[in-house]
């Protein structure tokens, strides 16, 4: 049985959220064939359409042939969102407003119908504007953190994941995270075995499901607050000192407990737990940018142990400090 995919591409969508499924599927074809599976019918068939069924005009220029309008798609066993291009967040949450009309509503139409929706990298935006995660997980690109947040607080953002699943519905990370969504959807579809062979083909660790070792700390808070930012700036200065919340607080002229309720405010974390994100922070800038031991970075972020150190570090990042060195330095 072929599975029937519609992607609903629109002018100013990212050109690899179209064509690297595309090529990922047809690679599950391929394996089907190859296996003499029933090659008549191919595992995946999919088509390409627009707002208005006339050709896209893709983030780098690239202009794409659809097969028709939003409203041609018939009934899809699986409907595929593109990311949103976009150089600053508001690009995002704009688009996500001008496609609520016409994409928003064939989301809704085409999940009330059984069918799977998935998006990728930003276009999980338009997935949350139709209410459809509200109360569910999901993911996005780890840089839009702040923005996806801000417009749909009632979504629980797992940033960290690099795919979510609920009820049908599948978000993916940030850009090429659509091909651990595609061997997710192939094995949905078409089986465990297929899609170990699919990963393994576009040379795929498929079990890598974190976007972790790439998310920095933040630092655009959700509420501007002078006293914040130089609690902030303390923090940067001195990560190699202990953290006393009461000592910080006095320094800053207020008490414990408005300081606390404050930083949470600003910044979504507790004091304590920004400070030790920052100090994961700098050793992940130190192990990538210099030769010292691990040992030394250790101490230079403010901790005695090594031992707890390497513990907190894999816990926060996903990798040990080996492995994160080893993955991003030449």
């Amino acid at each position: 049985m072929t599975t029937k995919m519609a992607i609903f591409a629109y002018d100013g969508c990212l050109s690899t959220s179209v064509t690297g499924p595309t090529d990922i599927f047809h690679i599950a074809n391929i394996h089907q064939r190859i296996r003499k599976e029933n090659s008549d019918n191919p595992l995946f068939s999919w088509k390409i359409y627009s707002p208005d069924g006339k050709p896209v005009h893709t983030s780098t220029g690239i202009t794409i042939a659809v097969d028709g309008h939003y409203n041609q798609a018939g009934n899809p066993d699986l409907c595929l969102i593109p990311g949103i291009d976009h150089a600053f967040g508001s690009e995002v949450t704009n688009k996500t407003v001008e496609m609520r009309s016409t994409l928003g509503h064939m989301i809704k139409h085409h999940h009330s119908q059984g069918a799977v929706i998935a998006s990728n990298c930003s276009g999980s935006f338009l997935l949350a504007d139709t209410g459809l995660l509200d109360g569910k997980e999901a993911t996005t690109s780890w840089w839009l953190a702040h923005h996806f947040s801000h417009s749909f607080p009632k979504v629980r953002l797992q940033l960290e994941k690099m795919v979510t699943e609920h009820n049908n519905i599948f978000c993916s990370g940030a850009m090429t995270a659509y091909m651990h969504l595609c061997i997710r959807l192939i094995e949905k579809f078409a089986g465990e075995s297929i899609a170990k062979c699919c990963a393994k083909t576009v040379m795929l660790q498929n079990k890598e499901t974190t976007q972790a070792p790439y998310i920095p700390v933040p630092h655009h808070f959700k509420q501007k607050d002078e006293l914040i930012r130089n609690a902030v700036k303390w923090m940067q200065e001195n990560l190699d000192q202990d953290f006393h919340l009461d000592n910080l607080a006095s320094q800053l002229a207020v008490s414990p407990r408005t300081f606390i309720r404050r930083f949470n405010q600003a910044t979504g974390k507790p004091p304590k737990q920004y400070f030790q994100k920052l100090r994961i922070d700098e050793a992940k800038r130190l192990l990538e940018s210099t030769q010292l031991s691990v040992d030394d970075i250790t101490e230079k972020v403010g901790y005695v142990d090594v031992s707890s150190f390497r513990r907190l570090f894999k816990r926060e990042v996903a990798l040990s400090p080996t492995e994160y060195r080893k993955r991003f330095t030449q």
